[in-house]
């Protein structure tokens, strides 16, 4: 009989993702500059920017051009003009882990008080777009003669929350393929352009940090687009932290929480729609596998601040003041790996009707949710 040699010497996870996180790294700290870290003779591309009357006027006062879009399109010139290293990949890939810690690490932030004033508000709205911007998608396909399950997963990422929507409803709808890909692609198109146009029309528009935020959360197809985006719009500081990452955040996570239920939804208005070909597609079954249990770590920490654990929270404690900065740093080290992982290529495979149809959602989604902020929400929360 013989034996099933065991794998020797395998590399542990850590030093896999090591080389890729110190990259991304790397790249945050030219952009965002050194000085919380000890570095001020570094004080980052974003300070140069800023420094120049001419570059500030057009790209810093109405694009928003700040560390963190620096740090993205960084990303996206690396990936796209040199390709990503082979042993960065995986570390690249860890990318959204930070993300998903600074928002837990963002919960330092509120209050129990501030959750139920900012929630209640932002459930009656996004309850609103996610049905409507649903409804709206699924039918615009069925009348551009698309499938019922490439409507489904095209949907769920209009609605919810983007390429993590797409991939939940994907296995529950029996989706093809191609749709998917296709989903993805239509996405990540519309979310790069909303990186500039959004911070843009914010400020023309003349929207508050607060207005500003219920927008993006609302509007924005992507989590982490709805992060950059905000942090774009007003950076913040760790004394002083950015209001519309705050109020955009909630409404984030309110719609997010909506997953598993929209993936429910559209798994039964499929199952009773024409018959569904079998397809063979690379993604984890399972209707509650995609369900954000970061939301859960955001909540603890929200009542962790509220019980006064992390000392005083006006002014900041010396605890929550380094736990703001650390998110910072999560966010733009998770969002540099975001850059990273827009490939061109991959944008191309947008195209026919999914293009059209996820297009026209999105774009409807947010000129609706910008009346409804300039309509309703006050500049102050």
């Amino acid at each position: 009989m013989g034996c099933k040699k065991l794998p020797l010497n395998r590399t542990p996870y850590v030093l896999l993702v090591l080389p890729g996180i110190l990259l991304m790294f790397a790249i945050a700290f030219l952009t965002r500059g050194g000085s919380d870290l000890g570095f001020p003779q570094w004080p980052g591309i974003e300070e140069y920017f800023s420094s120049n009357r001419q570059i500030k006027k057009g790209l810093v006062d109405i694009l928003h051009l700040n560390y963190i879009l620096l740090s993205i399109v960084a990303g996206m010139i690396i990936r796209n003009l040199f390709g990503i290293p082979g042993w960065a990949r995986e570390g690249v890939k860890s990318s959204r882990i930070f993300i998903k810690l600074g928002v837990i690490l963002l919960g330092s932030l509120y209050s129990i008080n501030d959750v139920a004033l900012l929630g209640g508000g932002a459930l009656i709205i996004v309850s609103f777009f996610v049905l409507f911007t649903l409804i709206f998608t699924m039918w615009l396909g069925k009348r551009a003669g698309m499938d019922p399950a490439s409507a489904a997963v095209l949907s769920a990422g209009t609605a919810v929350c983007g390429i993590s929507a797409i991939v939940a409803t994907a296995p529950a709808v029996r989706a093809k393929t191609t749709d998917v890909v296709y989903s993805i692609a239509t996405i990540l198109s519309f979310g790069l352009a909303s990186l500039f146009i959004f911070p843009a029309v914010g400020t023309l528009a003349d929207l508050s940090s607060h207005q500003f935020g219920v927008w993006s959360g609302t509007g924005i197809l992507s989590s982490g687009q709805v992060l950059a985006v905000c942090l774009a719009f007003e950076p913040g500081t760790a004394a002083n932290p950015s209001l519309s990452l705050k109020t955009g955040e909630i409404y984030n996570l309110v719609r997010v929480i909506f997953l598993p239920f929209v993936v429910l939804a559209l798994a039964v208005f499929t199952s009773r729609s024409a018959q569904l070909p079998e397809d063979d597609i690379n993604i984890n079954d399972g209707l509650w596998n995609k369900f954000p249990l970061f939301v859960l770590g955001f909540l603890i920490m929200v009542l962790i601040t509220s019980f006064g654990v992390l000392g005083q929270t006006l002014p900041a404690s010396q605890e929550l003041i380094l736990i703001r900065k650390l998110y910072s740093w999560f966010f733009a080290i998770g969002l540099t790996g975001l850059g990273m992982q827009i490939s061109f290529s991959e944008l191309r495979k947008a195209g026919g009707k999914p293009l059209l149809v996820g297009s026209a959602a999105a774009l409807l989604k947010a000129v609706l949710a910008l009346i409804v902020v300039l309509l309703l929400i006050p500049k102050q929360p």
